[in-house]
């Protein structure tokens, strides 16, 4: 059976003291990787690990230092190369000092004041106006520094991020990642973050099914209404963290999961941390399926089990949609492998999941796959190693010590792509990491023109 696998996690909340000796919720994230692990030797190897917000507690490098070393070991746990992360900034990746400050706050309020259709207006203008821009990004700074490497950061130009994982019998499952928290400080309640219509607004396409990832549920927004029409009509799996409880609910035939929280606050009443796994495989002729495997907390056992479907008494929810004939898969040609999804999808029987020393680099060039890996390994190399790099390949540009470092590695990537390096941008890169790739995708055939 063709199939995905994908670790949904949310609200992971680290703080600057997470790891210390002091940590109680390291036991809860150790046994949250066992369980992974023993799920995912049963169904496969995850395709994907998903965040919908919240992965730190006060928008501080620190706190995403620690997240990003966690996510490593999650994706070593399930068997996920560690560029296919995919997160969505929620409340607590806000650093509210910058929230708090007076420009900041009064574009919030000039937002927070408005209804309907002005604003989407008023998004349109702010982002469009560079110091406007500026101002409402700022406090999701440390945020996007940590995003960047997964293709996951928030800016004026791509206030949502979009990506596909296929199926080998031709499906899409097509992701994007929504902000609900552009409009976030001190004074948020429910009703009044603010998503943009726009950015919901999926378009319907023959043989792609969509995914939706975002912290807040739609109960939260100012902007509720129209950002409800596009999820109820056309997103088939919709992902939200925030509420710190489990919950699925199916509408128009559409599935809302609720994630609940992998760090509650322990002082909460009904303090359950909870993660879920997705697979999604085609079941028929017609149909593609997910089966939902929700795990939570079990206090007097100390570990994670799972949460019974009450209706069939499976250990998961099923669901499926009609309108997905299958497709006559491409053949791969007979010099090459299989591409890494195709092969993740296409075994009949799950191998037990281990984690090679070398991380397998897919030997079929796709374009999007590579791309995205050495996205990934460049921009996780120390500036100075970054700036080197960016020097012997000459694509550097006068004027570029004014910019971010953030932005500045975007550019000289663009740069190489535009340049058709790539294949040294890989090697320059490769060399820099005690984990080095085998081989050079990109040396036979130059990928991303």
């Amino acid at each position: 059976m063709e199939k995905l696998v994908l670790v949904h996690l949310s609200d992971i909340h680290f703080t600057g003291s997470s790891g210390n000796v002091h940590d109680v919720d390291q036991n809860v994230r150790d046994e949250l990787l066992r369980d992974a692990t023993e799920l995912t030797t049963k169904l496969g190897a995850a395709t994907s690990v998903l965040v919908t917000g919240d992965i730190a507690f006060s928008g501080r490098k620190e706190e995403y230092q620690h997240a990003s070393a966690w996510l490593r070991k999650v994706c070593d746990a399930v068997g996920c190369e560690e560029q296919q992360v995919s997160v969505v900034p929620g409340n607590h990746d806000v650093d509210r000092r910058l929230a708090g400050g007076v420009i900041t706050k009064i574009l919030h309020q000039s937002i927070r004041a408005l209804a309907g259709p002005a604003i989407d207006s008023k998004l349109r203008e702010y982002f469009s106006d560079t110091q406007s821009a500026s101002a409402l990004l700022a406090p999701l700074a440390e945020y996007n520094v940590f995003a960047q490497p997964y293709g996951c950061e928030i800016s004026a130009k791509a206030p949502y991020w979009q990506r596909d994982l296929h199926l080998a019998c031709g499906t899409t499952i097509r992701m994007r990642g929504i902000c609900s928290a552009y409009v976030s400080n001190a004074e948020d309640d429910k009703g009044k973050m603010v998503l943009g219509t726009a950015y919901a607004g999926v378009q319907r396409e023959n043989g792609v099914l969509h995914l939706t990832l975002c912290h807040h549920p739609p109960e939260w927004f100012l902007d509720q209404d129209p950002v409800e029409d596009h999820l109820k009509s056309k997103v088939h799996i919709q992902l939200f963290g925030h509420k710190h409880a489990q919950r699925v609910d199916v509408i128009n035939d559409r599935v809302r999961l609720v994630a609940g929280a992998m760090h509650p606050e322990r002082r909460e009443p009904a303090w359950v941390p909870t993660y879920n796994v997705l697979e999604i495989e085609r079941r028929d002729e017609e149909h593609i399926g997910l089966r939902l495997y929700q795990r939570r907390w079990h206090q007097p056992e100390t570990r994670f089990v799972a949460e019974y479907d009450p209706n069939s008494g499976m250990e998961y929810r099923e669901f499926k949609w009609p309108g997905f004939p299958r497709r006559r898969p491409v053949a791969a040609s007979p010099q090459q492998a299989p591409s890494a999804a195709v092969a993740q999808v296409a075994r009949p029987v799950p191998a037990p999941v281990e984690v090679p020393a070398t991380p397998a680099v897919d030997a079929n060039p796709s374009a999007e796959d590579h791309k995205q890996r050495l996205t990934f390994r460049f921009l996780r190399l120390p500036t100075l190693d970054r700036y080197q790099i960016a020097l012997t390949l000459g694509l550097m540009r006068e004027g570029d010590d004014a910019l971010p470092p953030s932005t500045v590695f975007l550019e000289v990537f663009q740069r190489a792509v535009e340049a058709q390096r790539l294949a040294e941008l890989w090697d320059e890169t490769e060399q820099r990491h005690d984990d080095r790739a085998p081989f050079n995708p990109f040396r036979n055939s130059q990928v991303g023109e």
